[in-house]
Order: C-alpha cells, then sequence, then structure tokens
C-alpha cells in the first residue's frame, strides 16, 4: 500500500518547505532526500556534484531506493534531478504518492539563492533550460500536480484533497 508522500519538482519550487509543513499538519516524518544523503555520506551535495554530476545522481538513486522500503507514513521531498532516473521514480511510487510542486521560474528565481545550487551556478537561464527539459518528466512520475503560486495554506489543502484518506487520516494497521 502507497503510504508515503512524495514531492518532486523544480529546485526552488518549494518541496522542503511543503514538505515540512505537511508533515506537521499530517503529523508524519519529514524526509529531504539531499539531507539523507549528505547524512549518509558526509558530504555536501555540492561537494559530491563536484565529483561529478553522474556519482550524485548514483547515490541519489540509492537513497530512492532505501527511503522508498523503509519508511512509510512520511513526506518525502526530492532533489529536483530526481526525474532523471526512472529507477528513482519507480522505486518512490512503489510505496508512495508521487505530487509534482510546480512553480513558475519568475518565482522560484526571486526566492532562491542560486550561488548555493549546484547545477545554477551559471545562472538563471539555466533554471529555465532545466525546466523545459524537466516538466514532461515531472508530469508523467507525478500522480498529480499542485499549482504553487499561491498561499502555502491552499498549496497544503491541494494536496491533501487529492490523496486518500487512509494517508491523511494515518490509518495504520
Amino acid at each position: 500500500m502507497k503510504t508515503n508522500i512524495v514531492l518532486i519538482g523544480m529546485t526552488g519550487s518549494g518541496k522542503s518547505t511543503i514538505g515540512e509543513k505537511l508533515s506537521q499538519q499530517l503529523d508524519m516524518p519529514f524526509k529531504d532526500i539531499d539531507h539523507f544523503i549528505e547524512q549518509t555520506t558526509k558530504k555536501t551535495v555540492s561537494e559530491l556534484f563536484e565529483v561529478s554530476e553522474a556519482h550524485f545522481r548514483a547515490i541519489e538513486t540509492q537513497a530512492c531506493k532505501e527511503l522508498a522500503v523503509t519508511e512509510s507514513y512520511t513526506v518525502i521531498s526530492c532533489g529536483g534531478g530526481v526525474v532523471l532516473n526512472p529507477e528513482n521514480i519507480e522505486a518512490l511510487r512503489k510505496t508512495g504518492w508521487i505530487v509534482f510542486v510546480d512553480r513558475p521560474v519568475e518565482h522560484i528565481i526571486k526566492d532562491i539563492e542560486i550561488g548555493h545550487r549546484p547545477l545554477l551556478k551559471d545562472g538563471e537561464n539555466v533554471l529555465y533550460q532545466l525546466y523545459e527539459e524537466r516538466f514532461d518528466l515531472y508530469q508523467t512520475a507525478a500522480d498529480f500536480c499542485v499549482d504553487n503560486q499561491s498561499n502555502l495554506e491552499n498549496v497544503l489543502n491541494e494536496i491533501t484533497h487529492h490523496l486518500p484518506e487512509a494517508i491523511t487520516h494515518k490509518r495504520r494497521r
């Protein structure tokens, strides 16, 4: 049975903020895959990317597989590139409802510090390019999409509206 809530979307789309609030609202644990990777490798995402993007992506795939089988009734926030490897989505889909948090790039640019994002070190245009490259992957991977242009409460309500009652009321058996 699917008991996790998995948030996917662009870097800066609000996945971590939404995930933390959703976990509080539903009284579920929250896991951020990038933080999980940093804790298990004892290296930052930037340091792992310095080795190579392929190196980071391999670690990300292992993290997705591990969290998918070890967590239940958990809100999981994924890195923006999690959709690049179908294995990640396949693993996460087995135990989780996948929610695409969609946010216009213009809004993302206003809110994030690009300097801390390894793939965005070359400027904002990269963000537009990544959005175009990944948008269809996000839509295909998602069980449903939420538009993150309104206030946080509306976004949370939209997510919980789409989820089965067994998750929103945590009926553990």
